[in-house]
């Protein structure tokens, strides 16, 4: 028996919010602190920041593991165990002592953080269809916007009173409050239903199904391309900001803010379209003609000076970082349309799939390295250039039929 309805959509986005929170504040909240293990850890800082790929390379298997499971266990019980495994990898990485236990243990992290993230989407898709599951996933990223705003603020602080260390001690702690939270307050949706001896060809044959609904891919595809455009200013920020332009973990923490702030303005042009009856369609659209022109404007600049004055820098990063708030509700909606049944295979695939294009990203992007910031701007409108041609291959007949 479905029993979402004992709490008000604001209620539930909350609760949903404070979940994939975990995410964001994973990401960034021990960004500023990228040099400092580095030192303490005696690795080189390029191999450290493959730790972001690592986690993102953990969210994806996460994400695939529990988005099936989800169908079958239930999505709070999944969500349960997620943060059970996140919470005890988080607290295995306050003792780390070399660089590759740091991206085993985040590897390890990621997995519980996506198991439990990936229930998110699909909660959504048991209860709300079309615009009004759009309007849900935008009211979710409006609140959960303080998250990567205050992550890089918080991991800053940490940093200055106790170490990187204590980045992680936050992490294990939220994480702990999250879970009480969820056993108290989310509903459970379905019973759980008995492993039977063909779930992995059951679960394989929903993915298969997923990804030979060629009208859904086009969507899928860009928000991985998308993301990864983000993930590349994600894993090359800290040396950009602090390194090549000399900013302290507390200014960059800043300069990292205003990409928030940026998407969170976005994020509410995209829920005020859609109360005024604007379909998800046209607001994407505009996404990625911004992100483009962002991402070009930035190749542009880099290539005609290794170093192009910061405030323009920023401005640019600001407009192409904060176009996830006009692209990520609306893809996920127009993809997660296609699919009711699968609901939680659906949303894993499309998490899956994100995850596993930017971690590729993310590691190509600290093997081409070569301490400019040529390689950040061109990686960045790759991926949007990629994101869109696939785009309008797989899903222009869903496109127009939807307008």
């Amino acid at each position: 028996m479905n029993t979402m309805k004992k709490l008000s959509d604001k209620q539930m986005a909350m609760l949903l919010a404070i979940l994939v929170a975990i995410m964001p504040f994973s990401m960034d909240a021990y960004l500023p602190s990228l040099p400092h293990i580095a030192r303490d850890l005696h690795s080189d800082i390029h191999y450290i920041e493959r730790s972001l790929s690592s986690f993102i390379l953990g969210m994806a298997v996460g994400q695939l593991l529990g988005g099936s499971l989800s169908d079958i266990k239930g999505r709070k019980n999944i969500a349960l165990t997620g943060l059970a495994v996140y919470i005890i990898a988080s607290f295995a990485l306050i003792w780390v002592q070399t660089g590759e236990q740091l991206l085993a243990l985040r590897l390890v992290q990621a997995v519980g953080c996506g198991m439990a993230g990936v229930t998110v989407g699909a909660i959504i898709r048991d209860n709300y269809e079309g615009k009004q599951a759009a309007q849900m996933f935008a009211l979710i990223g409006v609140i959960m916007m303080a998250a990567p705003l205050l992550a890089p603020m918080v991991g800053s602080v940490l940093q200055t009173v106790g170490g990187w260390r204590a980045v992680f001690v936050f992490l294990c702690a939220y994480a702990v409050l999250v879970l009480v939270l969820l056993h108290r307050f989310l509903p459970k949706h379905k019973t759980a239903e008995p492993i039977r001896r063909d779930v992995l060809r059951v679960i394989f044959g929903r993915y298969k199904h997923i990804l030979s609904t060629k009208p859904a891919l086009g969507f899928l595809f860009f928000q991985a391309a998308s993301f990864s455009s983000m993930l590349t200013f994600l894993t090359e920020s800290s040396f950009v900001y602090m390194d090549l332009y000399g900013l302290n973990h507390h200014q960059y923490a800043w300069a990292f803010a205003c990409n928030i702030v940026t998407m969170a303005i976005f994020n509410r042009i995209t829920a005020w379209h859609l109360k005024r009856d604007s379909n998800s369609q046209d607001i994407l659209l505009w996404g990625i003609a911004i992100q483009f022109v962002a991402n070009f404007a930035l190749l542009c600049s880099v290539w005609a000076s290794d170093l192009p004055p910061f405030a323009w820098l920023m401005v640019l990063l600001m407009l192409s970082v904060g176009t996830q708030g006009l692209v990520a509700a609306n893809t996920q909606a127009l993809f997660m349309q296609h699919f009711k049944a699968e609901g939680g295979s659906a949303n894993a695939i499309l998490s899956a799939a994100q995850s596993l294009i930017g971690a590729t990203v993310g590691f190509l992007v600290t093997y081409l390295h070569n301490g400019s910031v040529k390689v950040m701007g061109s990686v960045m409108v790759a991926c949007t250039v990629c994101g869109a041609i696939l785009l309008w291959y797989f899903s222009r007949q869903a496109w127009q039929k939807s307008r």
